[in-house]
């Protein structure tokens, strides 16, 4: 993938970058707080009684200006809730294309990219807002292979994992055609061509007539057609600029390019590269450039220069518009959503539990100083990975420690949800590191310390070695139960129960999420809610779309459905479940942005109660230094956004490394960046 990179089309010469830089800079868009006139909340075209919000009219206004003269879009980042979708579905409005766009060769299509699980979503809200808009959802197996369809909608809403998989086929038949003799023209070159798309339409169906014809029967459409527009939306599930999902994405053709969410940086700054890059926003879609002015100088731990430049006033305000919840318009909030109240809930561990995390913690602690005296903290980092994911599962429940950790790999490894492919390029470091990526070692470690398993070490089963024999009988005896009904409790699971009842008492018909990264640990937990009556569906990536809008369908109408359990990588974006005003997060996410995101589906536009938020969390474990790590990444997101200075940007093996100290040996780093 990298080459691309060094081919001639993404080479830019330094005169011309340093040009380029400088126009982007001039485009800079001062905040607009001029008086807002209410009379323009009314969008020709939307149905009656729909009506913009005051900062929605200023995002309808810059819209359209980020399509107009040499503009082609940009990013609208404004926070979950703010009502990205509902200005997007304004420019697409207003922003139809014109006649001459067919002779440009364009369909008069706008393409919608999102997560599987809001596809249906998008195409309900455009219809239920705008009138005459024909949209087409393109996802599935009985999706469509033919382009013509596609550019007899309006609007056509995919999934990322669509994308991927249509520019794999469309990849892999250009390939073969390529290797034929025949000198015919392809539907690629007719695409590529400044034809019209009558031209297209007359090679495309000529083709048709051919049972054989590749052009027909590969599910590429999606490739065969200039959009007028493209929308991402959830745009950072392109943040690793290396995966299939991205790449295909950046392939992509159309005149207007936009980028919607509410997180443009969770991680690191290079993950801006990506949306430079999809909307061609010279010079920073260059990965050179962009790494020489942006990257390398934040990696080198001498960020000041590279954040003056993307600070909101020099660069990125030149393309994107981002506003908070806690922002004001005219000395008016922008949003006047209830309070949400975020309280980290502790945890007891009973005697037993404690004296089971702290054997494995010591078993642990002994692998991690043998890996570190080997010299392969690198080499082995799969290992070190799995090793966290044992500390982690111990303060959820012992019995998960019993368990092949590849069981929770559809919850952990975003690779395995089935219906969630797009979520499979959530690939960069620290992303492996809490949620479990790449947990496809060896079978031959084993499964608690991760040691080479060999005859002479092997415990009494063969997935572990006879170090950890006490810790694996220890909780397999957790996972026996006592009460022929219930599996064996937790610290955890005992205070979900108590959060439960308390709500519960209120007697206000309070709906609740309750959201962990582990499937296992919904199992354990959806006895207890039997035994004590409460009526729960459940939402994870193991089941099928219609499942899972089952789900959601009895959440938000069934009054005595009170719980919904939600596996976090399934359903911590894009979701709408404001008729819940309670969220539990079981286990803690390394990613504050990404917790938020979460929250934000009861934190949104609709919400009228209170939300309470309980971060369940257990004292002296591994737990207390995420807490550490998700402020330092916060820091880390303010800084960019913000321009605000900030000495210490250094993440990767040092935070993970972090996160197995005990006893408060955490150091500071600033010093070292100030060399």
């Amino acid at each position: 993938m990298r080459a691309a990179e060094n081919t001639v089309e993404y080479q830019v010469a330094q005169e011309d970058a340093d040009k380029a830089l400088r126009d982007l800079m001039s485009d800079v868009r001062n905040d607009l707080q001029e008086e807002v006139d209410m009379s323009e909340a009314v969008v020709p075209g939307f149905r009656d009684g729909i009506m913009l919000l005051p900062h929605q009219i200023v995002g309808r206004k810059w819209m359209a200006e980020r399509e107009s003269g040499k503009r082609t879009g940009g990013i609208l980042a404004d926070d979950m809730g703010l009502g990205k979708t509902i200005q997007t579905i304004t420019r697409i409005v207003e922003g139809r294309a014109p006649k001459s766009a067919k002779q440009a060769g364009f369909a008069a299509t706008t393409l919608v990219i999102c997560p599987v699980a809001v596809v249906s979503q998008w195409a309900s809200e455009i219809q239920k807002m705008a009138v005459g808009l024909t949209v087409i959802e393109h996802h599935g197996q009985n999706r469509t292979a033919d382009p013509l369809k596609l550019s007899g909608g309006h609007v056509v809403v995919t999934s990322y994992n669509t994308v991927a998989s249509e520019y794999a086929a469309y990849s892999q038949d250009a390939k073969d055609e390529s290797k034929g003799k025949s000198k015919k023209v392809s539907s690629e070159d007719a695409e590529d061509s400044e034809g019209s798309t009558d031209e297209i339409r007359k090679y495309l169906q000529k083709n048709k007539k051919k049972p054989t014809s590749r052009a027909h029967k590969t599910k590429d459409a999606l490739f065969r057609l200039k959009y007028w527009r493209i929308v991402l939306d959830e745009a950072h599930n392109i943040k690793n600029r290396n995966t299939k999902t991205a790449q295909a994405c950046f392939a992509l053709q159309g005149k207007y390019r936009w980028c919607l969410t509410g997180t443009p940086m969770q991680n690191n700054v290079e993950e801006l590269f990506s949306l430079m890059k999809f909307l061609k926003m010279r010079p920073l879609d260059d990965w050179a450039n962009f790494k020489e002015k942006i990257a390398q100088p934040i990696k080198n731990g001498r960020p000041q220069r590279a954040i003056k430049r993307l600070h909101a006033s020099v660069v990125l305000n030149a393309c994107m518009l981002r506003r908070t919840k806690n922002d004001t318009l005219n000395g008016k909030p922008l949003l006047e959503l209830p309070d949400r109240i975020v309280q980290t809930v502790h945890c007891e561990f009973d005697a037993e539990e404690r004296a089971f995390y702290d054997s494995v913690q010591e078993r642990v602690q002994t692998s991690l100083e043998n890996i570190q005296r080997q010299g392969g903290m690198a080499k082995n980092y799969t290992s070190v990975l799995v090793l966290l994911l044992r500390l982690r599962q111990a303060c959820n429940h012992p019995s998960l420690i019993a368990q092949d950790y590849r069981k929770d790999k559809e919850a952990v490894d975003p690779k395995a949800a089935k219906d969630d492919k797009d979520l499979e390029e959530d690939a960069d470091d620290l992303a492996e590191l809490m949620g479990g990526l790449g947990l496809s070692a060896a079978a031959t470690r084993c499964q608690m310390c991760q040691r080479a398993l060999t005859p002479l070490n092997m415990g009494r089963t063969s997935d572990h070695c006879a170090r950890c024999d006490e810790v694996f009988e220890k909780a397999k005896r957790k996972s026996m139960a006592t009460n022929p009904t219930l599996p064996p409790s937790s610290a955890k699971i005992r205070k979900i129960i108590d959060i439960l009842d308390e709500i519960e008492e209120r007697g206000e018909g309070e709906k609740t999420i309750i959201f962990s990264q582990f499937t296992s640990m919904l199992d354990l937990i959806e006895p207890f809610l039997k035994a004590n009556s409460i009526k729960y569906v459940r939402y994870d990536g193991s089941m099928t779309k219609p499942l899972r809008e089952e789900a959601l369908d009895k959440i938000k109408t069934k009054d005595k459905v009170r719980v919904i359990l939600i596996s976090f990588k399934a359903g911590s974006t894009g979701l709408n479940l404001t008729c819940c005003n309670n969220v539990i997060l079981v286990d803690l996410w390394w990613n504050p942005a990404l917790e938020d995101q979460a929250f934000d589906r009861a934190h949104r536009m609709g919400q009228k109660r209170t939300v309470n938020i309980h971060k369940l969390s257990i004292p002296d474990t591994v737990e207390e230094r995420i807490l550490q790590l998700q402020e330092k990444k916060r820091a880390l997101a303010q800084a960019a956004l913000s321009g605000d200075k900030m000495k210490n940007m250094k993440l990767g093996l040092d935070d993970l490394m972090a996160l197995f100290r005990h006893g408060g040996d955490d150091h500071d780093d600033d010093e070292e960046d100030d060399e």
